[in-house]
């Protein structure tokens, strides 16, 4: 049957991002969707402080996902939404980071369609863009990064090895989502495409966050920093020469803090 055909639902599903973590990294119009809501749909990655937006009273509920612990299965949240959707006016799934980044939002997005329901895509800042500024440092930069790659650690069905099979790290800042569980795999892989040893390496763990962690390596150092730090998802990694920059930036900040705290 045409979705167009369907039985029309009464209300409209939003596909909202939160961005990173840090309320103040919430996008204008997620906040005003976020206050117009009646239900909301949460991940696990959406912190208290972006849930704490929402209006007192309305339902909230958590089909958050994490490796090897699924609160709801993908079909099982499909389904939630669209009887959602038939039961209140202002829908809202919401996501962490961006979610037309490796946040499911197509699967979801093609659900709702085919049900006939109005749906939207409301993007958010992505993880990858709010560490990069939290930090304080480029994704691109001219003498370092000339591209970017955002590649998942991990695939519908396991592990994503093929991504970093024959990956040639020069000139990029490569972020890696989902890739904490993943590091040995990963680093296996990018020291047998001829990678050095000395590649530069940052994790991240709970970006943007108050009990946000950074750590910096290299191939050869990351995962036993890793161990050692006993370094928790969430977690983004950051590959590249942009990470000797930010090493570089970290210097010349406390430098320049020495001088004043010496005057």
């Amino acid at each position: 049957m045409d979705s167009f055909n369907k039985i029309t639902t009464k209300g409209k599903v939003y596909l909202v991002g939160a961005g990173p973590g840090d309320p103040d990294l919430l996008t204008v119009k997620a906040f005003k969707t976020l206050r117009k809501a009646d239900i909301v749909f949460y991940d696990d990655l959406v912190s208290p402080r972006i849930l704490g937006v929402c209006r007192k009273k309305i339902q909230m509920v958590y089909v958050g996902k994490r490796l090897g612990i699924h609160s709801c299965l993908q079909d099982e949240i499909n389904s939630k939404l669209i009887q959602a959707a038939n039961e209140y006016k202002t829908v809202v799934r919401l996501k962490g980071g961006d979610p037309s980044i490796f946040g499911r939002v197509g699967e979801e997005y093609a659900s709702l369609l085919s049900e006939g329901i109005s749906c939207e895509i409301i993007a958010g800042i992505t993880t990858a863009s709010g560490v990069a500024s939290s930090l304080g440092f480029p994704l691109t930069h001219r003498d370092y990064a000339r591209e970017i790659l955002f590649l998942s650690g991990h695939k519908k069905d396991g592990v994503n090895s093929d991504a970093f099979k024959n990956l040639n790290c020069v000139g990029k800042t490569i972020i890696v989502y989902m890739g904490l569980n993943s590091i040995d795999l990963i680093v296996s892989e990018l020291l047998d495409a001829g990678n050095s040893r000395e590649t530069h390496i940052a994790v991240i763990q709970n970006a943007t966050l108050d009990t946000e962690r950074v750590f910096t390596g290299n191939l050869d150092s990351i995962q036993s920093i890793i161990l050692e730090n006993q370094v928790k998802s969430p977690a983004i990694l950051v590959i590249g020469e942009i990470v000797r920059f930010y090493r570089e930036m970290e210097i010349l900040k406390n430098d320049y803090s020495s001088i004043l705290t010496s005057l």
